[in-house]
């Protein structure tokens, strides 16, 4: 068996999708033939869930997002903990699950002598995003999304830089059983299927995201659809909370808008939605867009970075310019007020999921990338005490 060490961050130590995609491959990685260790800052939900899995965590102190007043003293510290850590495993590979831990990944793993992979989650990041988390000196660029590529592809052309291996490996995402959705999308007459007034959900709060402008499409959808509802779900600073619910209140829609806050189990609320609503400026792979087309959700979006890899226009749901809010709030009641259509689209959008998302589509590429980079360059771990 291979040994593997997988650097991970933890910024919010308390909150994780199960969904997430180190536990997806923890589930479906290949164990006799190799073995996954995860470093991690400090313990946490996420840590937990990968013990469950029989994977052996380690904290690793000072583990998070490289700052580059971090080169002074974080950098050297947390380079030797890790570089110690791959020698005792006995690791012929690092993986850098996140690029902003790319500085860490790379020091370490040339003191361990043993090649290191970067994985790009992120779309449409300036040149300096990749120069600073060193993402050109790794052995291998695994990115969740061909968006994700682009950007950095343009770096390297620009800067005259030779292109390290790449590879577009999906997040993969496990179907729920049919229990789990929406009554909408089941058999039956439209009366009988419907429990609920009709809804569109969201997931995630972070200003990445853009809520604030969900909701002032929502204002509109609701002068045309009054009996309508929004769902917003996920974790919020008290401040950002407090504005969004003040520009509820502003807009005359803090009646029919929820704010759960995060939620560990997502199935019970994407039953209640019948669209999803993604409003982000930028994306390497929608996660949580993933997770509602699985639920058989049709999705409408603003096409930016690779949204347009998880839904297809036209069959899974809808893909509006950036910023046009018409074109939105027309997709949007189309879908609330055509049952047919959401079924169809919820249909595809499922279908796709399956096809192309699934965890062992993502675990198979994984270990495809592992076998190619450890083919390229033969890796020992040396002894540092």
């Amino acid at each position: 068996m291979v040994p593997f060490l997988v650097l991970q961050t933890l910024p919010r130590p308390n909150v994780f999708s199960p969904h997430n995609a180190l536990l997806t491959l923890a589930r479906n990685l290949d164990r006799s033939r190799y073995t996954m260790t995860v470093a991690v800052p400090r313990p946490g939900l996420l840590s937990e869930a990968l013990e469950k899995e029989g994977i052996r965590v380690v904290r690793v102190a000072g583990l998070r997002t490289y700052r580059r007043h971090d080169a002074l003293w974080r950098l050297p510290t947390v380079v030797l903990r890790v570089a110690r850590l791959a020698s005792r495993l006995g690791a012929r590979i690092l993986v850098s699950n996140h690029a902003e831990l790319g500085p860490f990944s790379d020091s370490a793993a040339r003191l361990s002598q043993i090649p290191w992979i970067c994985f790009l989650r992120q779309a449409d990041r300036p040149e300096r995003y990749y120069e600073k988390y060193r993402v050109a000196r790794s052995d291998a660029v695994a990115a969740v999304s061909e968006a994700a590529l682009t950007a950095y592809r343009s770096y390297l052309s620009r800067r005259g830089l030779a292109a390290n291996t790449m590879r577009v490996i999906p997040t993969g995402i496990e179907l729920p059983a049919k229990e789990s959705l929406s009554p909408t999308f089941l058999t039956g007459p439209q009366s009988e299927r419907r429990v609920h007034p009709p809804t569109l959900g969201t997931v995630g709060l972070r200003n990445v995201k853009r809520p604030e402008l969900l909701l002032e499409i929502f204002a509109r959808i609701r002068q045309r659809l009054p009996t309508a509802r929004c769902l917003m779900i996920g974790n919020a600073e008290i401040e950002e909370l407090s504005k969004l619910r003040s520009q509820a209140e502003g807009l005359r829609i803090s009646d029919c808008v929820e704010f759960p806050g995060q939620q560990r189990d997502m199935d019970s609320w994407f039953r209640r939605m019948d669209v999803y609503a993604h409003t982000s400026r930028s994306e390497g792979l929608p996660k949580a867009v993933l997770e509602a087309m699985a639920h058989s959700l049709p999705v409408v979006a603003f096409n930016v970075g690779g949204i347009s890899e998880a839904v297809a226009d036209g069959e899974s749901g809808f893909l509006c310019a950036d910023d046009d809010l018409d074109s939105y709030c027309k997709a949007v009641l189309l879908l609330l007020n055509d049952a047919a259509r959401s079924r169809k689209f919820g249909s595809a959008g499922r279908s796709r999921v399956e096809q192309t998302f699934s965890p062992r589509i993502m675990a198979d590429g994984i270990m495809q990338l592992l076998d190619q980079v450890l083919g390229t360059r033969q890796g020992e771990a040396i002894p540092l005490g």
